[in-house]
């Protein structure tokens, strides 16, 4: 068999390839540029709280939590409703059973010692209902068990979405205040390269000093770094506000809402009584204390008497040959009964479970009790935080105002001969000192107010969770 090949000159060949190239980048580029490109994305701060109340795992994974905790409650009135259970056996005998004669009986009967008893095939079924009249407060207990244990999960779930709701504030301000550190970092080193600029000019005009030339030089060196930090912190900070909001981490965000003042607090006493009424944690362990309690009651229910209506009708056959019996080989029966059972005495089992339960209730309580001053401390904390971050706020208005004019004052001295390039380049660091100073100030009041939001509790909640139990 030959083989046939055919063979190009070279300068042929790479024309070849470079036709196959290009035709390979025609169809492969579109779909790269359109996978590369990002998303471009408005979002408001409000946006972010119901993207990240949205998206996160924990509040996913409470939400099954209430799930479970709904089941638990219909699980535990199931008592109180007729339990009905259905039973049989269908058995084919492939040897049937035999019972013995006493020796003088089986003479009697020519000899024969054992007589088969039932036919080839054998039917055994019941329905039984049984519904329980008197449980001396079993059900009762665990029903409200069951109900509080939910009421706890629930508040559980608006402590998680407070929390949440935190994290996106606190990730959101991070991106405004890494923002306003990059711009300030840009307009220092602007300056600081335009006050080098206007020392050069002044050095070859022997009006600056080679210390001021070096110095300006120095300082402009020094800006670059402070604006490199500051893009990858603002690149840190919106990866960790994406991932927050459950986005693509590929997706190009635009904040709308900036980096603002915010309202003077109330009062302690109104905020702490706020937080007393309605902070989820709180709620959550007071009925986490009421489902003890009723543990207790359930424990101590053990001791008292348990009355039950039972109902049953059986059907019973046995027949030979056929699958199925005859009129004349089944018969059916049926019964009522009043059960009555009491525990007199267990070993002690009972007296040993109530005062565990009752040990398990005092530290729910204490618990509470301690949760409670540490919710009030927070409380107090967060306020003063947030007074204090309002009272600085002003000074760093101030500030900025200053430095302002000063280095307004210090570019008109220095055009007009009056002064240094010295005293602009200090008017120019202080500038961006106080700029720097105002955007921590802003960052610190908003973070206080979040703070301060969380501490009190519930205020991202439509409602009450515990009323749901009630629907």
């Amino acid at each position: 068999m030959k083989t046939f090949a055919m063979t190009l000159p070279p300068a042929t060949r790479r024309h070849v390839a470079a036709v196959l190239l290009l035709f390979s980048g025609w169809l492969v580029a579109p779909v790269t540029a359109a996978e590369n490109t990002p998303v471009t994305m408005d979002l408001g701060l409000d946006q972010a709280r119901q993207l990240a109340l949205a998206n996160d795992e924990q509040l996913a994974q409470m939400t099954q939590a209430v799930v479970g905790a709904e089941a638990s409650v219909t699980a535990a009135g199931a008592d109180r409703l007729p339990q009905v259970d259905l039973s049989g056996q269908w058995t084919r005998n492939l040897k049937k059973p035999s019972f013995f004669l006493p020796p003088d009986l089986a003479a009697g009967l020519g000899g024969v010692s054992s007589v088969e008893m039932g036919g080839d095939w054998d039917l055994q079924a019941a329905a039984t209902a049984t519904l329980n009249l008197w449980t001396a407060g079993r059900l009762s207990a665990a029903t409200g068990m069951a109900r509080e244990a939910l009421a706890s999960t629930r508040w559980q779930q608006a402590l998680v979405r407070d929390a949440v709701v935190f994290q996106a504030e606190q990730a959101y301000f991070a991106v405004l205040l890494a923002g306003e550190d990059v711009a300030i970092s840009e307009g220092a080193m602007a300056l600081a390269q335009e006050n080098l600029r206007v020392t050069r000019e002044a050095l070859g005009q022997g009006k600056a000093s080679r210390y001021e030339m070096l110095r300006a030089q120095v300082t402009a060196t020094n800006r670059e770094a402070p604006v490199v930090q500051a893009r990858n912190n603002l690149v840190l900070a919106r990866q960790q506000l994406l991932r927050v909001c459950g986005l693509d981490q590929q997706t190009e965000l635009n904040l709308t809402d900036p980096l603002g003042a915010v309202n003077p607090p109330q009062e302690v006493a109104p905020l702490i009584e706020q937080m007393n009424a309605r902070s989820p944690e709180l709620r959550a362990l007071e009925h986490a204390a009421k489902a003890t309690q009723l543990s207790v009651n359930l424990a101590r229910a053990g001791r008292g008497p348990v009355v039950q209506l039972q109902g049953q009708y059986a059907l019973q056959g046995q027949w030979d040959d056929d699958v199925l019996p005859t009129g004349d080989e089944s018969v059916g029966s049926a019964s009522v009964a009043l059960g009555f059972s009491w525990p007199i005495f267990d070993g002690f089992a009972a007296k040993a479970n109530i005062q565990g339960r009752q040990a398990d209730l005092r530290q729910a309580e204490l618990e509470l009790e301690r949760v409670r001053r540490d919710r009030e401390l927070g409380v107090r904390q967060a306020h003063t935080q947030l007074v204090n971050a309002l009272q600085a706020l002003e000074g760093r208005r101030e500030g900025v105002d200053l430095a302002e004019e000063t280095y307004r004052l210090a570019v008109i001295r220095l055009e007009n001969g009056m002064a240094t390039p010295l005293e602009r380049l200090d008017a120019e660091l202080a500038l961006t000192e106080a700029r720097a100073q105002l955007a921590q100030a802003l960052y610190a009041c908003n973070t206080a107010a979040s703070s301060l939001t969380l501490a009190v509790g519930g205020t991202n909640l439509p409602g009450d969770p515990a009323q749901e139990i009630s629907r």
